[in-house]
């Protein structure tokens, strides 16, 4: 019974000594897939941000939550015009691949919970509104590892956006750094 117990209490004691918490900061280009016809412009790409912490088991696996600012898409037609500005929280799982000695891949699937602000000017009116829904996000990543603790990483993140019953994939393609405490 001894042995089994001091066995279990190294085990977990190796589990956690490997255990890390780290933080992702990134920016860069985003787009909206919006059907942009009967307009005369139409914005379906902007500079979006994302922000991320999670918990690393050691074992590649990784929990993690996030915030994601897509940024803000324009239409116009006329004397009308419309903004859509859609942020995410994100919550999912991650695996961390190692493809060499400093390079990596991370590959990621939740929810995100994706807030769709719209605002709308038609000649001297305006008004605004929103919706929030939740949607499936994915996410890849190229990594580059500056040190044990400190990397730079490309990444894909992906989920969807909907206003009353109108969808478009929202895309992030980023470049950012992580920091494992």
């Amino acid at each position: 019974m001894k042995k089994i117990a001091f066995a279990l209490a190294a085990l977990i004691g190796a589990a956690s000594a490997q255990a890390q918490v780290y933080g992702n900061i990134a920016v860069g280009s985003s787009h909206l897939n919006a059907d942009c016809a009967g307009t005369t412009s139409c914005s379906t790409s902007d500079t979006g941000a994302k922000l991320v912490g999670g918990y690393a088991f050691g074992n590649g696996l990784s929990v993690e939550a996030g915030y994601i600012s897509f940024g803000k898409f324009h239409a116009t037609e006329g004397t009308a015009s419309v903004a859509i500005k859609p942020t995410a929280f994100t919550l999912g799982g991650a695996f961390a691949l190692p493809l060499g000695t400093a390079w990596g891949m991370n590959v990621r699937l939740g929810v995100a919970q994706v807030k769709t602000d719209v605002s709308a000017i038609v000649g001297t009116l305006t008004g605004s509104d929103s919706q929030s829904k939740a949607k499936v996000y994915a996410g890849v990543g190229l990594t580059y590892a500056l040190s044990k603790e400190f990397k730079l990483e490309l990444g894909l993140d992906s989920t969807e956006a909907e206003y009353a019953g109108t969808k478009g994939t929202l895309r992030l393609i980023s470049l950012g750094a992580t920091y494992a405490f």
